[in-house]
C-alpha cells in the first residue's frame, strides 16, 4: 500500500479546490490526556488505507477537487494562532476541513463565518467562562463561540457542571446523548432550523469503545449516529472540523477520523 505525507484524496491546487484540508496541531490546554496535536499527520497516514469511493453516499472521490494545505503554524500564543487561521481562511473559496488538535481550534475556524449555525457533536458542554485561569481553555470553547455566533446547537452531550447546564438552557440548544439513543438522530434533525452550518465533530462524543480521546466519557454515541446526521441533514455545511482525537497504536482513532472526513466530503457533494 502506498503511503505519503499528505491526505490521500488531495488532487488539486489550493486555488482550484472545492475542499481544503488543513491541520491545526494545537493541544496546549488539554486537561487529561494530551496528544491530539499528533492527529492531523496520523489521519493523513490513515487516509491511504481507505478506498476512494463512499458506499454510504455512492460517491467516487475522483469527481471532487481536494487540496491538503498542510498544517497551520501553532507557535506562539493562541490569539496568534487564531489570527493565522483567519488569514488562511481569507485566502480560500473552498470548504475548509480542519483537523485538530484540541477543541479550541474550532473557535479559530468558526469565527470566520457569518450568518451560520454552529452545530457541534460533543460529549461536553464546554461552556465554562474560564478554566485554569484561561478563557481559551478547551473547556471554554462553546462559551467563546457563543460570543461570536448567535445560533449554537450541541448534540450528544452527557457531561458538564450545573452552572454550564444553567447557561445552556438560557442560551443554546442541547440534545443530550440519551435524546439520541431514545429518540433517534432523525428526531433531532427534524427539529433543526439551519440553512448554513459550521459543523464541529469532537470525537469524544463517541463512546470510548470506538475512539481514543483526551477526555473520554462513557455512554456515548456510535459513529453511525454522526453518519446518519450527515445523511439526513438538508442544510449547507460551509465549514467542518474534527478535534480531540488521540492517535493510538492500533490506528483505530485516526482511521475513524479519516473516514468521517471522507464521508463529509461525499455528503457535501451529493446534496
Amino acid at each position: 500500500m502506498h503511503i505519503d505525507s499528505y491526505f490521500s484524496l488531495s488532487n488539486s491546487s489550493l486555488g482550484e479546490s472545492e475542499f481544503v484540508i488543513l491541520g491545526i496541531p494545537y493541544d496546549s490546554t488539554q486537561s487529561f490526556i494530551p496528544g491530539s496535536r499528533f492527529l492531523p499527520n496520523a489521519v493523513r497516514e490513515a487516509s491511504w488505507n481507505l478506498e476512494s469511493y463512499s458506499m454510504l453516499f455512492d460517491f467516487d472521490f475522483n469527481d471532487v477537487k481536494i487540496c491538503d494545505a498542510g498544517n497551520i503554524n501553532v507557535d506562539g500564543t493562541f490569539i496568534e494562532i487564531v489570527e493565522r487561521v483567519g488569514e488562511f481562511y481569507e485566502k480560500i473559496n473552498a470548504i475548509p476541513i480542519a483537523i485538530g488538535g484540541e477543541h479550541t481550534i474550532s473557535y479559530a475556524c468558526a469565527k470566520n463565518f457569518d450568518n451560520v449555525c454552529y452545530i457541534a457533536f460533543d460529549a461536553h458542554l464546554d461552556l465554562r467562562d474560564e478554566f485554569d485561569g484561561n478563557k481559551f481553555n478547551h473547556a471554554c470553547t462553546v462559551r467563546r463561540i457563543c460570543e461570536e455566533i448567535e445560533n449554537v446547537i450541541l448534540i450528544g452531550v452527557r457531561s458538564g457542571t450545573k452552572e454550564e447546564r444553567d447557561f445552556a438552557e438560557n442560551n443554546i440548544e442541547v440534545f443530550y446523548s440519551w435524546d439520541v439513543m431514545e429518540k433517534g438522530i432523525n428526531w433531532i434533525v427534524d427539529r433543526l432550523e439551519c440553512k448554513l452550518v459550521y459543523l464541529s465533530l469532537d470525537v469524544d462524543v463517541f463512546d470510548p469503545a470506538f475512539v481514543h480521546v483526551s477526555t473520554p466519557e462513557p455512554a456515548g454515541l456510535f459513529p453511525m449516529h454522526f453518519l446518519q446526521f450527515l445523511k439526513k441533514f438538508k442544510g449547507k455545511i460551509v465549514g467542518f472540523d474534527v478535534v480531540e482525537g488521540i492517535p493510538d497504536n492500533e490506528k483505530r482513532t485516526q482511521m475513524l477520523v479519516a473516514r468521517m472526513i471522507f464521508e463529509f466530503i461525499a455528503r457535501s457533494k451529493r446534496f
